[in-house]
Parts: structure tokens; sequence; C-alpha cells
């Protein structure tokens, strides 16, 4: 009798690949799964933690409060080049916007899981990882999602605008 391929040695069906990409920059890497302190994004964004409180509050970037750490936790790849600004704030008001409007129900933890989650609107790519414009993680890549990577940044932006909307539209109120 054979085993199902979720106990054979080395496939797990339902685990997320962990190893980076091999073309991935380690720091890249390093500040695309992590998620740190109010102090250690201010580093990274060379701004006072004052400053990423009052971002936090003007929604230019988000945390969460984890149920186990019991303080602000911050995804660090908030600070990298291709989110930070413009993007970042394009996303989150997208999400805000819908939630003002009492259209959906969403929490910032919610938006963490969005930004670090395969999506199938971009071709099982993450939409951190369209926004880098390069895969994360050492796993197989979609022919639509490797063409979504060669595009330029504001192409890449309305894709994952896009996904952002399909996940409004699967929350709704």
């Amino acid at each position: 009798m054979s085993k199902p391929a979720s106990t054979m040695p080395g496939i797990d069906a339902l685990a997320f690949p962990s190893d980076p990409a091999p073309e991935v920059n380690a720091h890249v890497f390093i500040l695309a799964t992590t998620f740190g302190s109010k102090a250690q994004l201010a580093a990274l964004l060379q701004v006072s933690p004052a400053t990423v409180e009052q971002m936090d509050r003007d929604r230019q970037l988000f945390s969460f409060v984890s149920r186990s750490k019991r303080y602000r936790l911050y995804g660090l790849y908030q600070a990298l080049p291709e989110v930070v600004g413009a993007p970042l704030k394009a996303i989150l008001a997208s999400f805000h916007g819908a939630i003002d409007a009492g259209q959906t129900w969403m929490t910032e933890q919610h938006f963490a899981s969005f930004f670090r989650a395969p999506n199938n609107m971009l071709a099982w790519a993450t939409p951190l990882e369209v926004l880098l414009g390069h895969r994360l993680y050492d796993a197989p890549i979609e022919q639509e999602a490797a063409w979504l990577y060669a595009q330029d940044a504001s192409c890449r932006l309305r894709a994952v605008l896009g996904a952002a909307h399909d996940e409004l539209m699967h929350r709704r109120n």
C-alpha cells in the first residue's frame, strides 16, 4: 500500500516553501519574511520610532498585535524600496476605503497575510513577490507569474491592486 503524498519524505502538499530562491538577495529575503518591532522598521526606514507610529496612524504602513507576543509587529518588507511609499499607500488605501465604507471586514493581520500568501489572481505568486518583481521562495514558478515579474513597477502594482480588489470582494459584508 502506498503512502499518501503528504507523508512521503520531502513532500508536503500543505507546506509553504521556506527556502529562498537562489536568485534572491539574502537581505531582501530576510526583510520580506520577517516581522519586527517599531524600532526595527524605523531603523530600516531611517526615521524615528515616533515617525513610524505616525505613519501607522496615517495609514501609510500597518502593524498588528500578535496574540502570542502581545505587542505590535510590523512587516519589515514595508521598508523595501519596491513597497514603501506610493505602492504601499495605494494598496492600504484600497483596503481602508472599503473598510471605512462598511463594505468589508479586514484587520491588519489580514493585510499581512495578503502580502505574503500566494494569490490565484497573480498566478500563485504573492503580492509581495509581484511588487518586488521576483520570486522569494525556491518553488516552481508559473509562466504567467514570470511574465508578471518582468513587467515594469506600475504594471506590477496594477496587478496587485487588482488582487487586492478581488480580496475585498471575497470579504464583503
